[in-house]
């Protein structure tokens, strides 16, 4: 393959792999919109089997009727021949047959258009459980999205949660650490007063003077 054909493939392949990404990020709505429209085609499909349907009740009441006129007519020749009047026979007979006829091709027509309902029922209850498995399969789809973006934002929160408490917990140590060493200078700060003023002195002389039961023994022992 020349270089220009392998460069075409490459920027042709990529074409179709962005293509396919844009169509994977808008597949639901693509299907739903796929949905409304099968449906609407559906409803079409069912309105044209009504019609089709009223048709053959036409027909199938226009064969009853031609049939109820052949009896009639049929019984009127058979009279006639019995009493003799063989014109009116024949001629009865001639219009049984043109009658038997158009009966005939009524019941063919009537015949056809319930075979049309009959075909139409199937494509239309085969094409409303496909969409209904689509509906399906799409509110799963959905549910399943839902819940990885669901599980995504929460691992998120808890990292980022769990970064927020330990940044917390880092800078409250490093505040009580502060405040020890605070609170220590102060106690220096404060020694070093008491021993300046002599008043440190002070009161080791005091406590020399009114040695509690518990310091009796540790001022024999400094005499």
């Amino acid at each position: 393959m020349s270089i220009w054909g392998k460069l075409f493939s490459a920027v042709k392949g990529r074409v179709n792999n962005v293509a396919e990404s844009i169509q994977d990020a808008n597949l639901i709505p693509i299907l739903e919109q796929e949905i409304r429209e099968a449906e609407e085609a559906i409803g079409k499909a069912k309105a044209e089997k009504a019609r089709m349907a009223g048709k053959r009740v036409l027909k199938d009441r226009s064969v009853a009727e031609l049939e109820s006129e052949l009896q009639r007519r049929t019984e009127a020749a058979r009279k006639a021949k019995e009493g003799g009047d063989e014109a009116l026979a024949v001629e009865l007979i001639e219009n049984i047959l043109k009658m038997k006829e158009k009966a005939n091709s009524e019941q063919t027509l009537a015949s056809q258009y319930l075979a049309t309902e009959q075909k139409m029922d199937a494509s239309i209850s085969q094409s409303q459980t496909r969409i209904e498995n689509l509906k399906r399969k799409i509110e799963s789809a959905k549910a399943t999205d839902a819940l990885i973006l669901a599980q995504k934002a929460s691992s998120t929160s808890t990292v980022a949660s769990n970064g927020k408490l330990a940044s917390a917990i880092d800078s409250l140590d490093r505040f009580e650490q502060r405040q020890a060493e605070q609170q220590a200078m102060l106690e220096a700060a404060e020694q070093e007063v008491l021993v300046d003023s002599g008043a440190d002195l002070e009161a080791k002389i005091r406590k020399l003077e009114s040695p509690g039961q518990g310091d009796v023994q540790k001022l024999l022992e400094a005499l």
